[in-house]
């Protein structure tokens, strides 16, 4: 058999076994932003062809409600899907709320409670603020990053690849940081860069009022955290702070009992399970890129990544995660 058949023959079977599987669909933002490395955001008009596209193909519903329903789902039935977004972006309250309300597609919101309601943008987006989109830097950086020199040369604005580089290296040194190095860290690279970090219009967060407003009978709400950090680099004592405590937030702001978790960056270790585990969650969301089988772990539920595609492309990626 030839390459181009096994090919068929494999995005076959993937269609097969996993269109019959529920899925979870992972959003950020839903916007058109000018930069955007980590492809965090939807153009709004792709992402309401990703929504009819998926109603189509599917049925959508609550996130809690996923793993209940497939039990009781006739094979006849339509596959089931759940949307997810991350983070908290005001966009998602302006741009991808309206879509969701017309479509009735219901949607859980997992909301990072630190930085509601406050004039700062997130950390990453103020990092690629300063490297990708400040044309004129200081030709070298210094940061004392946990005792240790760590020095960067920064190459010219028009030597984009070598800018990347330089802009994902700091990006790793930060994101592994405690919460008060890494805001002291940005305010350095603030002051070094000459760069207003306060939050841009494009790439604000909610405020509480917009969380208690898109917390209704088709959108709910569920916690992310507090500062949103890795958790595994962090003792148990902190972890179980940055859960429990983003999920008291949250109830604060909805007034609703909130059963839904989602690991910062997807990353998660036996401990932190078991933080949110003692957290009484009854689910929490990976990134692991795959459907939701039979014997999932109601708290390691894997959840497959959109980006910004056509209605066209969204099918063909939610017909066979291996394209």
């Amino acid at each position: 058999m030839t390459v181009k058949p096994l090919r068929s023959l494999k995005r076959s079977i993937g269609r097969r076994i996993f269109g019959a599987d529920p899925i979870i669909l992972m959003y950020h933002r839903v916007a058109d932003i000018p930069v955007d490395p980590w492809g965090l955001a939807v153009h709004p008009v792709r992402f309401e062809e990703q929504m009819a596209c998926l109603k189509k193909l599917r049925r959508v519903v609550h996130l809690h409600e996923l793993l209940d329903l497939e039990r009781s789902r006739a094979r006849s039935d339509k596959p089931l899907a759940a949307i997810t977004f991350d983070d908290g972006y005001h966009d998602v309250y302006s741009n991808a709320r309206p879509v969701l309300q017309r479509l009735d597609c219901p949607m859980t919101l997992f909301v990072t409670t630190g930085i509601i309601g406050t004039d700062r943008e997130f950390w990453w987006d103020a990092v690629a603020r300063v490297f990708l989109e400040t044309a004129h830097l200081p030709e070298n950086l210094t940061l004392n990053i946990a005792g240790h020199e760590c020095r960067w040369a920064v190459p010219p604005f028009s030597e984009r690849e070598a800018r990347e580089r330089v802009f994902r290296e700091v990006w790793t040194q930060l994101r592994v940081r405690p919460h008060e190095d890494q805001t002291n860290l940005l305010a350095e690279i603030g002051k070094w860069s000459s760069c207003d970090l306060a939050a841009r219009t494009m790439y604000r967060v909610m405020t509480a009022q917009e969380v208690r407003i898109i917390s209704d009978d088709l959108i709910t709400i569920g916690a992310h955290t507090l500062t949103h950090p890795t958790l595994p680099a962090h003792d148990a004592e902190i972890q179980f702070k940055e859960i429990v405590e983003s999920r008291r937030a949250c109830e604060e702001l909805t007034g609703t009992t909130v059963r839904t978790f989602a690991y910062p960056f997807g990353d998660h270790s036996d401990a932190t399970v078991q933080a949110v585990r003692a957290a009484r969650f009854d689910f929490a969301c990976t990134v692991d890129a795959r459907a939701v089988g039979r014997n999932v772990e109601p708290l390691k539920l894997p959840r497959i990544y959109v980006g910004d595609w056509t209605g066209d492309e969204f099918q063909k990626r939610i017909e066979d995660p291996s394209l």
